[in-house]
């Protein structure tokens, strides 16, 4: 008999992951600049939390707030990540999908190949990065208390997020960025500006993607299984919208719960039909929906101020 708890506090954490991570790319892509280096930018995040948290490592009563910070500082370092993806699409004007590509190449072997030091250095002969925190506040049958605050957290910032791009005349700026930036060039707004913006807080996304991934895990082998390629294939499916974005996250990562507690196999569901279900799933949403999602319409086109 599975623990519904256990369920359900995964199914938190696996939704605040996706849905940072989807984020992390609809940010970028509502200014123009195509983001598929989500999943190095989510390496490198897991990365720097790793570091950041290792001080606390074995500490005990560790209170909600004292995860803020390592998590804070680990948004601000992969920045760092998306100040070089901004330099290369946006002033180089580089392809954006080889640039993502390098990105992804550049986190996932850099975490890698530091990932061992660090870890011996920092954990004194350990081969993996731990994260300092556990999960927190327990409140019995499987669940904790910091996954479901972690977990409201991203629906606050999704939400938003949601308003600030419908209701605020500066969201509004960003989303025609995205659709026409030479039209909102010709109003005087500065495009450059709002598009190393949107990569720079796409990167942050990222790396807080990254930090709950590391958070839920507790350890970290260098890599992220691919989360943030699911990620990107989840905004896809959304259609760029963030309340479909939610909801899939939500579906994808309810699905991988029960497949990953068993409780579908259980049901008599093949277990490799029961691990591949949420897989499925988001590739018949993203073919039934194809027509109908429509990206920006500028979006991956490096922007030239000489034509309106």
């Amino acid at each position: 008999m599975v623990d519904m708890g256990i369920l359900f506090d995964g199914f938190l954490m696996f939704t605040a992951i996706l849905l940072a991570g989807s984020l992390s790319g609809y940010l970028s892509e509502r200014v123009g600049i195509v983001n598929i280096g989500i999943d190095g930018m989510m390496c490198i995040g897991a990365l720097f939390f790793g570091i950041y948290s290792s001080p606390m490592l074995g500490m005990s009563d560790l209170g909600f707030g004292m995860l803020i910070f390592p998590i804070f500082l680990t948004m601000i370092s992969t920045t760092l990540m998306g100040a070089l993806h901004a330099f290369a699409t946006i002033k180089l004007k580089a392809n954006h999908i080889i640039s993502g590509t390098a990105i992804n190449m550049m986190g996932l072997s850099f975490a890698t190949f530091l990932n061992s030091a660090l870890a011996n250095s920092l954990y004194n002969g350990a081969t993996k990065l731990q994260s300092g925190f556990v999960s927190f506040d327990y409140l019995g049958n499987g669940i904790y208390l910091s996954s479901i605050i972690l977990f409201s957290i991203i629906l606050i910032i999704a939400g938003c997020i949601y308003i600030f791009m419908r209701y605020t005349k500066i969201g509004l700026r960003y989303n025609a960025i995205g659709e026409n930036p030479n039209a909102v060039d010709a109003q005087g707004i500065n495009v450059i500006k709002y598009q190393w913006i949107g990569v720079l807080l796409s990167s942050a996304m990222a790396g807080l993607a990254g930090a709950l991934f590391l958070f839920n895990a507790g350890q970290f082998a260098g890599n992220t299984a691919g989360l943030g390629f699911l990620a990107l294939a989840i905004m896809v499916a959304g259609g760029w919208k963030i309340e479909w974005i939610t909801l899939i996250s939500i579906c994808f990562a309810l699905f991988t719960s029960l497949s990953s507690t068993n409780i579908l196999t259980n049901m008599g569901v093949p277990k490799e039909i029961a691990f591949s279900l949420p897989y499925a799933i988001t590739i018949v949403v993203l073919i039934a929906f194809s027509k109908r999602n429509m990206a920006p319409a500028h979006d991956g086109i490096p922007f030239d101020k000489t034509k309106r």
